[in-house]
């Protein structure tokens, strides 16, 4: 069966003759016959009452027409759906972001909100090494990254740049300082995140190249809770900026220049590079590269 064959059934059954139905179907009338008598041997028995001219129905037919039309109303209904993701007034995106990067999404899933409503968008939290392989999986659409994951599978598009600083509380001895070396935080006690990462060996390389001790006084699960570490007095510490805005804002932490370390993180709207994006993806990726040329230098 083809449904070629159930358009030319419900035509002929629609508009009670052979004829009409072709000229609906912009076909010649054996060709709308020939699809009929297919059908009923698909069926293996008549659909039609051959002895009137008007397309009557045989018990068998009455049964089939109901189940083709069904057919065609849910083609019909695929091809709405399909149009309306195509136009984004539908479907889903997913996105793998780490408790830094995650930050980054907010101002991205604002304007994707507001261009898009009825899209949803979806942020699941995932370990930032975790993100490659939950991509190649099909787990996620997007991922997001601070680093570049090196994988011929996939690609990646830079959406912001952010950097660490180094963040002490405000009555601290560096609060009021210009400047700081790396030899001058050898006295200093370090709030860590427990998880490694390219950023914290980075920074374990340069207090190496600089013969100083770095001091890590304890480790901690989540950036929250090493930010509140610090603000309680208890050591000093090299977060993402974009992690401790609001708090330098409210001048809680005090932001001190290292002058002899500067780390950019560079992040990254990660995505499958041999496989179609969905149209919900491709309008997030969208919203992220506007939003990244609105950044000075962008």
């Amino acid at each position: 069966m083809e449904i070629t064959q159930l358009e030319a059934f419900v035509a002929v059954v629609e508009e009670k003759s052979f004829s009409r139905a072709a000229l609906r179907m912009l076909r010649t009338q054996p060709a709308v016959s020939q699809a009929i008598h297919r059908l009923e041997e698909w069926a293996g028995e008549p659909l039609l009452d051959r002895s009137s001219k008007s397309g009557v129905l045989t018990a068998s037919g009455r049964l089939l027409y109901d189940y083709a039309k069904k057919v065609l109303n849910l083609r019909e209904e695929a091809r709405s759906a399909l149009g309306e993701l195509r136009a984004l007034e539908s479907g889903r995106v997913t996105i793998g972001a780490n408790e830094s990067t995650a930050l980054y999404l907010l101002p991205v899933l604002k304007r994707f909100r507001q261009r898009h409503p009825r899209v949803q968008a979806a942020v699941k939290r995932s370990l930032s090494r975790e993100i490659p392989s939950a991509l190649l999986r099909y787990e996620i659409d997007l991922g997001v990254l601070s680093y570049n994951p090196q994988n011929p599978g996939l690609e990646s598009a830079v959406v912001s740049v952010d950097e660490l600083c180094l963040i002490v509380p405000g009555g601290h001895g560096l609060a009021s300082s210009a400047g700081v070396s790396i030899r001058e935080l050898g006295r200093e006690q370090f709030i860590a995140h427990n998880i490694s990462s390219p950023y914290r060996q980075r920074v374990i390389e340069a207090f190496a190249r600089h013969h100083t001790p770095l001091q890590i006084a304890a480790e901690l699960p989540t950036i929250e809770t090493i930010k509140k570490f610090v603000a309680m007095g208890m050591g000093v510490a090299f977060v993402p900026r974009m992690c401790v805005q609001e708090e330098l804002a409210r001048q809680e932490f005090v932001a001190v220049p290292v002058s002899d370390l500067r780390i950019q993180r560079k992040l990254r709207l990660t995505y499958r590079r041999h496989a179609a994006l969905s149209a919900a993806a491709e309008g997030f990726l969208e919203v992220a590269r506007e939003l990244a040329e609105d950044q000075p230098g962008g």
